[in-house]
């Protein structure tokens, strides 16, 4: 039964306590925004990275009238995360923040470089929303599309085949064989297959993409098989990598009794 409810358990939130270097960049976006919401534009513009491109007055003063002339009345840390470049070793750092200005939420998707000492803006946009990112991507059941509920079915019936197998295995083995199977048939063994459940967007977890394009790998190997998750700005996905081992003990199981069905058969046949 534990088992079994670790597929409904919410995966652990990972730690968000950012290091320094992460914290000192949400400083820097905050003052940033700050300097734009005063339109002090010449102290923004020196915080951007030249390839960015040349940013207008104007540009910046559509971006600053954004914000309105009142303080907000919160800002809030959505996601930060940190990517190193090991050729040129330049630290980046991928930031959402969300302003709650007047009448609507403003959010601020960032990306600064850091190389040595110096900092630079490779990304800066604004998007407004007539609701907070909790809102918009809170969890509802209904008022979803057929890509939503077919993968739904499909998510909720490999648990149920999962769960069925490891039941079968409790009642057929004894000893380290039955737990040895328990343990491992949850193990998903292909690519995890994902969906939001927003905005029915798919995509498969372990993919890669480069020069060439997407690269996809034969096997992969996931955790529980099937979970669900929160994106970075607190959308809801459904995931569900084929739980090999599970599969296959089910098929060699129906096998196995159709094996000792077969003579039963056959002899009542014959009796008759």
């Amino acid at each position: 039964m534990l088992l079994i409810l670790l597929f409904l358990t919410v995966p652990a939130k990972a730690s968000e306590a950012p290091d320094s270097r992460l914290s000192d960049d949400v400083a820097l976006m905050k003052s940033t925004i700050a300097l734009l919401a005063a339109k002090d534009f010449t102290a923004v513009r020196d915080r951007l990275d030249t390839a960015m491109g040349p940013a207008s007055d104007e540009t910046l003063d559509r971006m600053s009238n954004l914000f309105g002339a009142a303080d907000p009345a919160s800002i809030e840390t959505i996601s930060g995360t940190e990517t190193r470049n090991l050729q040129t070793g330049a630290d980046n750092s991928r930031i959402l923040l969300e302003y709650a200005v007047t009448g609507k939420w403003l959010v601020v998707d960032a990306v600064i470089n850091t190389q040595a000492a110096s900092k630079r803006f490779t990304r800066l946009f604004i998007t407004p929303n007539k609701q907070s990112l909790r809102e918009l991507n809170a969890f509802h059941f209904f008022g979803k599309g057929p890509v939503q509920y077919l993968f739904l079915v499909g998510w909720l019936t490999i648990i149920a085949l999962t769960a069925f197998a490891m039941a079968i295995a409790f009642r057929r083995h004894t000893g380290w064989r039955r737990w040895a199977l328990i343990l491992s048939m949850p193990l998903g063994l292909t690519p995890t297959v994902a969906v939001n459940w927003n905005t029915a967007q798919i995509w498969v977890i372990e993919a890669v993409s480069n020069s060439a394009g997407e690269v996809i790998p034969i096997f992969a190997f996931r955790y529980p098989m099937a979970m669900f998750g929160h994106t970075e700005i607190h959308a809801v996905y459904l995931y569900v990598s084929a739980p090999l081992i599970a599969l296959g003990y089910l098929c060699w199981h129906w096998s196995q009794r159709r094996r000792l069905l077969a003579p039963r058969v056959s002899g009542q046949l014959t009796a008759g």
